[in-house]
């Protein structure tokens, strides 16, 4: 009888076995056949932006087309839309939200409403040249940036750009007394507004298409913008003077709509953010190609052009420096750590007159982390505080390098690279260690 019942429930357990490996074999078929399907499918996409015909921006939004149907062997056609064809940036990013539109490049401001972190490209002299933003951007810090788009529906691929942003008025402005009572104009952004009334500028809001009129009218001074935003609005026809000043960034983002993204087979996924990624470097050369050009353009117009001396972006850049702290909770302690970091980092080259660095492991991903972010900036006043004395061992700079995410293995990680550099004072052997956990 007993051997009856085990013959009994050994075939019941064979049938659910044999029915489980049935479904599963059927359930890759399905996926093998429709993934085999939607390769051999013709794909239509869009892809929608807000910068006129001809710009470095469009002219790699259309080589990304050109190279998607090579690779794809005319299978994939992406049509590009410039010029707000398909509406504003707002409507464009709501389009893609709900499946409506592929693709789309959205300045990093234009996405801060929705996601806050983005404004970080608006901080001044924030990043101390093209080398160290571009480590930042195609780093661990810009696929930290793009991962924030996840929420809103969008898949971040890659930032483009319209280039580094500089000042026009109708005088030279070199240091923060001549900002003193100009009236400048601005996108609607608190970090902005808060740039130019540290400097003694008043602000006021104004639609970009509108702001040639405003400059031309008196109603606003002096702006701030790209030299491809400057010439193809003809800004410098109604101001005299150009700083260069390579004072903040306009990035603009490549993302994909997640809905749209999934109607897609994987093939086809990854040959379209591999294509977006390759563009990269060509469209950031093709503008810095064009900048060229557009100074020759401004020039011509009897603009007069100076340059800000590394002096002179010191003082600016000191008369500024609270603003990444006094945002820092709205834009993310892990960002703002991230690429605060690198900065770091490249200053320390482990010789006797480079900065002693700190260590602060903590979890400042988290939103709203408020202990995290007052334990880095506690730490931050109390470095401040040795520095005006002098500093500690004959070095006069102290600094902090922080990590982040509460994460076990990745928190031991941290406190092994804080291990094994140089110039951080302490090891992790020794009982007086530097490193803050």
């Amino acid at each position: 009888m007993k051997e009856k019942q085990i013959i009994v429930v050994l075939s019941v357990a064979l049938v659910l076995i044999l029915s489980i490996l049935a479904i599963r074999i059927h359930h890759r078929t399905n996926i093998e056949n429709a993934t085999k399907n939607n390769i051999l499918k013709p794909n239509k996409l869009r892809l929608g932006l807000n910068i006129p015909e001809g710009t470095a921006l469009h002219a790699a939004a259309k080589l990304f087309s050109k190279r998607v149907f090579e690779k794809s062997k005319g299978r994939i056609n992406v049509t590009v839309h410039p010029n707000q064809e398909l509406g504003n940036d707002n409507q464009m990013l709501e389009m893609a939200r709900r499946g409506e539109l592929a693709m789309i490049l959205t300045p990093t401001a234009k996405l801060s409403t929705a996601v806050p972190a983005m404004q970080v490209m608006d901080l001044p002299f924030f990043f101390n040249s093209r080398n160290e933003l571009y480590m930042a951007l195609d780093g661990e810090f810009g696929a930290k940036l793009l991962s924030k788009l996840e929420g809103i529906g969008l898949r971040g691929v890659t930032i483009w750009e319209n280039g580094f942003k500089h000042f026009t008025a109708n005088k030279p402005l070199h240091s923060p007394k001549e900002f003193k009572n100009l009236k400048m104009r601005i996108m609607k952004s608190r970090i902005i507004q808060e740039q130019f009334e540290a400097l003694g500028a008043s602000t006021l809001p104004v639609d970009f298409h509108s702001t040639k009129q405003a400059l031309a009218d008196g109603i606003v001074d002096g702006q701030e913008n790209p030299l491809a935003a400057i010439v193809s609005m003809d800004f410098h026809t109604v101001q005299s003077n150009l700083t260069l000043s390579n004072h903040a960034y306009l990035g603009y983002v490549f993302s994909i709509s997640k809905k749209r993204l999934n109607d897609i087979s994987l093939i086809d996924q990854r040959l379209l953010l591999e294509t977006a990624k390759e563009i990269t470097n060509w469209e950031r050369e093709e503008t810095q190609r064009r900048e060229e050009v557009f100074l020759v353009t401004i020039k011509k117009s009897n603009v007069q052009i100076s340059q800000l001396t590394q002096a002179e972006k010191n003082i600016l850049r000191k008369k500024l420096s609270h603003i990444p702290r006094k945002f820092e909770s709205m834009l993310g302690a892990d960002i703002i750590s991230l690429a605060e970091e690198l900065n770091i980092l490249q200053q320390a080259n482990n010789t006797a007159s480079s900065p002693i660095l700190i260590g602060l492991d903590a979890d400042l991903s988290v939103v709203n982390s408020q202990a995290a972010l007052a334990i880095k900036q506690g730490a931050k006043l109390a470095i401040h505080e040795i520095n005006s004395s002098g500093g500690v061992l004959g070095r006069k700079k102290k600094k902090i390098a922080r990590y982040y995410q509460n994460i076990q293995e990745r928190s031991r990680n941290n406190l092994k690279f804080f291990n094994s550099m140089n110039n951080f004072i302490g090891k992790k052997k020794k009982k007086k260690s530097q490193i803050i956990k």
